[in-house]
C-alpha cells in the first residue's frame, strides 16, 4: 500500500511538471500581448452608461419642456405638464439611444483590441521553444 501512494505521487508530480512549466509561458505571453496592443483582456460588463443617458436625456428633455412652456402663459398647468413629461420622455428615449450607439461603437473597438491581442498571443506561444 505504501508503494502505491508512493506511485501515485510520482505520477501526479510527472503529469503536472508540464503545466507548471507552462503556466510562466501563458504569463510572459499574456504579458508582451498586452504590452504590444495595450489592451488587458477581462469581463466587460454593463457599464450603466445606458441608464445615465436616458437620465441625462430626461433631464435636458424636461428642461426643454419648461422653457417652451414659459412661452405659452395661457396654458393650463395640466398641459404644461403634459408637455413637459412628453418632452422628458422623448429626451430619455434619445439619451438611450446616443448611449446604446456609443456602447456598440465601443464593443467592435473591443472586438478589434481583443483579436490583436489574441494574434499577438498566438504569435508568442508559436514562437516559444517546445
Amino acid at each position: 500500500m505504501k508503494y502505491t501512494l508512493g506511485s501515485l505521487f510520482v505520477v501526479a508530480a510527472a503529469m503536472s511538471a508540464p503545466t507548471a512549466a507552462q503556466q510562466p509561458l501563458d504569463a510572459n505571453c499574456s504579458a508582451s500581448a498586452t504590452q504590444a496592443t495595450g489592451y488587458t483582456p477581462g469581463d466587460s460588463g454593463p457599464d450603466g452608461s445606458r441608464v445615465a443617458g436616458a437620465a441625462k436625456g430626461a433631464a435636458v428633455g424636461a428642461a426643454a419642456g419648461a422653457v417652451q412652456n414659459n412661452q405659452y402663459d395661457n396654458a393650463s398647468g395640466a398641459l404644461k405638464d403634459a408637455n413637459r413629461e412628453d418632452k422628458a420622455k422623448s429626451g430619455a428615449a434619445a439619451g438611450m439611444a446616443v448611449a446604446g450607439s456609443r456602447n456598440r461603437q465601443d464593443r467592435r473597438g473591443d472586438r478589434r483590441s481583443e483579436d490583436a491581442w489574441q494574434k499577438s498571443y498566438d504569435a508568442c506561444l508559436s514562437a516559444a521553444p517546445k
